[in-house]
């Protein structure tokens, strides 16, 4: 299966490179497919082990079966996407113009104001805050409850502040204001001890911003990436040492490769063998059961994220995941062709894009992660039709 899946991933890599889609905002989804998909099949047919205790070959394969089918999908949905000229809302994108700018300045600034004074009112709890006062990191304000209403809030981190703060770059006139705004952003992203948000901040901000990779981005990315793994292994502990060197080259790779993968695969083992005990409906269950089968042993809060298509294997098996995919891939047709057919790349609006697809990627099947999609939805579509606003003209 793993030549069948091989075959068809590179069928859409010539496709899409052959009709020009690495330019669409598709190209976000397929990053996140790829992740899902392709590296840790790849990494268990060449005998990596790591989190192979919780699965067998068989579910490998069903694994597999999955990449071949959602490739295939991907194939059909790049061919519409190369073909069609315009989706459900596309006057909303492509009569989009900068008219009641204020407006949206206030829009963003509201949520920065807002996010600030929540972090001045905790900021003894924040993570990287005690760090430096104590020299110890304490846990994740996700998985405390000294914070209230984080989890709220960690939402409108996730999508206001890193789409607030590609709107106000394309207006500061100097480099200082752009790197003290950037430095704000990066705080609060990591202001709940988690990494992976500033991460794929980093990620999106390189490689979907449409800029041509130069000396200066890539020694951005670089900074980024020594920023990360500092914090990274400050938040685990270690020394900076020999091992610790060796431990950076074999961790967050593997990590970003192929843990999500590999949680899907736990979650097809265990619906297999029938090792979820209670109702599978439940997702505080099917993450808290498989996260124990990944890590045995383990006393602490912790996920098993994965794509959304994995909890919908626990529920309802292969033929309604595979239908509830296609149905999904018809549901963001309109907003990925409307995205495309703008008169230019506006980040503060493919963020939104970004993250929704970040999280079906990354998140656990519930009411929550619907929420937090629906907040990206809605911030894309507030700021789509602040132009189309009528404001009461000042009379003289």
């Amino acid at each position: 299966m793993i030549y069948l899946l091989i075959f068809i991933y590179c069928l859409n890599l010539f496709y899409i490179s052959k009709k020009g889609l690495h330019k669409s905002s598709f190209i976000i989804h397929f990053f996140f497919i790829s992740l899902i998909f392709i590296g840790p099949a790849v990494y268990y047919e060449l005998g990596g082990l790591t989190y192979s205790h919780s699965f067998e070959w068989e579910d490998v394969f069903t694994f597999e079966l999955y990449g071949v089918s959602v490739f295939t999908c991907s194939l059909v949905f790049a061919y519409f996407l190369a073909h069609k000229r315009k989706g459900l809302f596309n006057r909303y994108f492509v009569n989009y113009n900068s008219r009641n700018l204020n407006i949206t300045f206030l829009y963003f600034f509201f949520w920065y104001l807002l996010v600030i004074l929540y972090l001045l009112f905790y900021y003894k709890h924040i993570p990287i805050v005690r760090f430096i006062l104590t020299g110890s990191l304490p846990e994740r304000l996700d998985q405390s409850d000294s914070v209230k209403l984080f989890y709220t809030f960690s939402s409108f981190f996730m999508v206001f502040i890193p789409s607030g703060y590609f709107f106000f770059v394309r207006y500061l006139k100097t480099n200082l204001l752009k790197f003290g705004l950037l430095i704000l952003v990066v705080f609060i992203l990591t202001s709940g001890g988690h990494k992976g948000l500033v991460t794929f901040f980093a990620i999106f901000a390189i490689f979907f911003s449409g800029f041509k990779l130069n000396l200066k981005y890539i020694s951005i990315g670089l900074f980024a990436l020594a920023g990360l793994l500092t914090i990274y292994v400050l938040s685990k502990g270690r020394d900076f040492n020999k091992e610790t060197f060796l431990y950076l080259l074999e961790s967050p790779p593997r990590r970003f490769f192929v843990t999500q993968g590999s949680a899907f695969i736990t979650r097809i083992s265990m619906d297999r063998k029938g090792l979820y005990i209670g109702n599978v409906n439940d997702y505080q269950l099917v993450k808290r059961e498989t996260f124990q089968a990944i890590y045995p042993g383990v006393n602490e809060k912790g996920a098993a994220p994965t794509i959304f298509l994995g909890d919908l294997h626990v529920r309802y098996g292969y033929v309604f995941t595979m239908f509830s995919y296609l149905l999904f891939l018809i549901f963001i047709f309109p907003f990925v062709k409307g995205l495309d057919n703008m008169k230019e790349r506006r980040l503060y609006l493919w963020w939104n894009l970004f993250v929704f697809f970040l999280l079906l990627g990354n998140a656990e099947l519930s009411y929550t992660s619907a929420l937090r999609c629906l907040l990206a939805l809605g911030n894309l579509a507030f700021i789509l039709m602040i132009p189309t606003l009528r404001l009461p003209k000042n009379e003289t």
